[in-house]
């Protein structure tokens, strides 16, 4: 699966570096979730994903990163979204999740995400050049 002009611009945006633990909300098909890997190294990209059938296709698309253990995901409303397990993340980020990119804004999805960052983690969603960061400190 090759990376979209528009997502690798989001993706070469990221303030990435290796061993970072990411969260990529509503990441299906997973073609960013796979490149971030990719540039994190040893770190750790999670996706969630309201749709289960958006699940089961990054669960395909990204089997060789699951495996390895440098990927997972899971099937989850933003509106709902925990840790489940997981370790806080450094950095977040979202492609057209309406109630983070200002669309049908969201006061629970940004406490959600902010609950589950690493103390100065940080939110990016597009719709800047080509991302902007979303100020989660209003959302405690």
């Amino acid at each position: 699966m090759t990376l979209s002009a528009r997502l690798a611009a989001v993706v070469d945006a990221l303030p990435l570096h290796p061993g970072m633990r990411v969260l990529e909300i509503g990441g299906a098909p997973g073609a960013a979730a796979r490149e971030v890997a990719r540039r994190i190294g040893e770190g750790h990209v999670h996706v969630v994903d309201r749709s289960a059938a958006g699940v089961r296709l990054v669960e395909r698309t990204c089997a060789r990163e699951i495996e390895a253990g440098l990927l997972s995901v899971r099937c989850v409303d933003v509106d709902d979204l925990d840790l489940g397990g997981q370790q806080p993340f450094d950095l977040a980020f979202a492609c057209r999740v309406g109630v983070l990119d200002g669309r049908h804004p969201g006061v629970v999805a940004r406490r959600r995400v902010a609950a589950v960052l690493t103390p100065g983690g940080r939110l990016f969603v597009d719709g800047g050049d080509p991302l902007r960061e979303v100020d989660l400190r209003a959302a405690g």
